[in-house]
């Protein structure tokens, strides 16, 4: 008795060293203490439980084993009880069991008997019943006498497949630690060779980013190098030529086509331009990223001053990534009265490699050689760093009687590498409009009497200092 009262205290204290973190009170608490007790769980070698951490699919194969053993030696023990407590000895039961069909064959005799006598007896057919209730209860007895020792039979053979499984989970055990073992080691070649891999990728990322700083501090260097170009070229109006001059942010031009001359510092931009016998002067300045608040101020011949403000949307860090567009007005002050106004909307998309822009407007003129119009206008443009290609097309409408009802303009130009030099070839049709927009007093359209077929060529050098 001390013993099993020894060993009950030893499992209670094994059991409770096996569930060190399971807080007192939990919900789950009772069921974990007898899973423990009956050996279906089993603890951590640090006394703990983990109820938190995840079961793999060899941990449940166990687990589950081990609850059919439990269950299995249960059903044993309570087989055995019953054939202790019942206390039938299998010779008696087969000793009753021959009287009785020995008395099942003298009864039908005695009953022919007492009748030739005539004799009823109802005492005797009482006792007869009873008999054979008696008789009823003895083959039943031997029906669980029977049921019994093929119980027993099976209860000897479940003991020795018990056996059995006890020795085949014993090696399932083994194997699970085995490949425990071999999951940990893994587990550790894995992250060591992560961890090497991703200071590989550190290493390089640090060398990429060098190289490309360096890469970046030498385009710098030669974009800021002094630059010449010198050109030449035939056209609608003939023969022309020029030099054009920049270092960093300042550019030169000077040809018998147009003379311009640029210099910009941040947002701001101050530009000279003469073209077409017209010139104009213009500052600029611009606030904010994205979309953008631009104003410029400016002076042309014949006494005009004007002024203009526009909201950009620039393609990089707008509302709608890759669309760029602008809206703009402006009016002037020519000869101290106040003329020349203008709107003008324009906006555009990448379509994969090629630039759209479509645009629209309305110029107040003066009258006379300065009319006003309404126009429609569209550029595509292929910008490639070798290749460059360029389509206009404009469509404007005046708003006096100037003899035409209508001006367009078609007109393209293509641009490419022709070592040393570079070629630019230029075609297009002209009906009585010449320009490219509204906004620029030098580029502004206007009304001609040209029309036709148009093309030039034009050829240039470029020098780096």
């Amino acid at each position: 008795m001390r013993r099993v009262a020894l060993a009950t205290l030893l499992l209670a204290g094994s059991v409770k060293a096996q569930m060190a973190d399971v807080p007192p009170g939990h919900w789950a608490e009772g069921a974990v203490r007898a899973l423990l007790e009956k050996g279906v769980l089993t603890g951590f070698p640090d006394g703990t439980f983990k109820g938190s951490q995840a079961v793999n699919r060899y941990q449940a194969a166990v687990m589950l084993y081990r609850a059919y053993l439990t269950w299995t030696e249960e059903v044993l023990a309570r087989v055995r009880k019953a054939l202790e407590e019942a206390g039938a000895a299998p010779e008696r039961i087969a000793e009753l069991y021959g009287q009785v069909a020995d008395l099942l064959e003298v009864v039908p005799e005695v009953r022919r008997a007492l009748e030739d006598q005539g004799v009823r007896l109802e005492a005797m057919e009482k006792d007869l019943e009873e008999v054979r209730q008696a008789l009823l209860t003895a083959l039943e007895a031997q029906a669980a006498l029977k049921d019994l020792e093929d119980l027993e039979g099976a209860v000897g053979r479940l003991e020795k497949e018990l056996g059995a499984q006890k020795a085949a989970l014993a090696q399932m055990e083994a194997r699970v630690k085995a490949l425990e073992a071999t999951l940990a080691e893994l587990t550790q070649k894995v992250q060591e060779n992560e961890a090497a891999r991703v200071k590989d990728a550190q290493a390089t990322g640090k060398r990429v980013y060098a190289l490309e700083e360096r890469t970046k501090a030498l385009e710098e260097r030669v974009d800021s190098r002094a630059r010449a170009q010198v050109y030449a070229g035939v056209g609608e109006r003939g023969p022309f030529g020029g030099l054009a001059l920049g270092w960093e942010e300042a550019q030169v031009h000077l040809g018998t086509d147009r003379v311009e001359a640029s210099f910009q510092a941040g947002s701001v931009r101050v530009a000279y331009r003469s073209l077409e016998g017209r010139s104009e002067a213009t500052a600029r300045a611009g606030l904010f990223q994205g979309i953008r608040l631009v104003g410029e101020l400016g002076a042309g011949d014949g006494g005009y001053y004007f002024g203009a403000g526009y909201v950009v949307h620039e393609p990089e860090g707008g509302l709608l990534p890759g669309v760029h567009a602008r809206i703009g007005l402006g009016a002037g002050l020519v000869g101290g009265e106040p003329g020349r106004y203008f709107v003008e909307a324009q906006g555009g998309a990448f379509l994969g490699p090629v630039d759209l822009t479509l645009g629209y407007g309305r110029y107040w003129g003066l009258g006379g050689g300065d009319t006003p119009f309404s126009a429609l206008f569209a550029t595509l443009t292929y910008p490639g760093e070798g290749f460059f290609g360029e389509a206009r097309l404009a469509y404007a409408v005046p708003q006096e009687d100037i003899g035409r009802d209508r001006g367009l303009l078609v007109e393209g130009e293509v641009g490419f590498p022709l070592a040393p030099f570079r070629v630019s070839l230029q075609a297009g049709y002209r009906d009585g409009l010449w320009g490219r927009g509204v906004a620029s007093h030098v580029d502004r359209f206007r009304f001609t009497t040209a029309t036709g077929f148009y093309g030039g060529v034009r050829l240039s050098y470029e020098v780096r200092f």
